[in-house]
């Protein structure tokens, strides 16, 4: 897998996704089908793995900061740190 520029895809990868705001910054911290990753909260890790929902060219991102989908309402359902997202030209390697 690889972003844009045809740099590869590693763990702990520092990225900015575009967000209404402009941009984030998250880090990559699992990779596609091979389920490989860093420091993952146990229950969410287990959750992805069973459900098996990582599909290639995909990966989890851990926001650095807040998150920026972060919200307060309830009539929906809270946003947590990691994100699945599909590398794509608009996702940038930064770090």
């Amino acid at each position: 897998m690889h972003y844009h520029d045809g740099t590869p895809v590693a763990l702990g990868d520092i990225v900015e996704v575009p967000v209404q705001s402009g941009g984030a910054r998250a880090q990559v911290v699992m990779l596609d089908e091979t389920y490989e990753h860093l420091n993952i909260e146990r229950g969410f890790l287990s959750s992805v793995k069973t459900d098996r929902v990582l599909q290639q060219g995909s990966v989890v991102i851990e926001w650095l900061g807040e998150n920026p989908f972060a919200h307060a309402h309830p009539k929906y359902a809270p946003v947590g740190k990691y994100m699945f997202i599909d590398i794509d030209e608009h996702v940038i390697h930064t770090g």
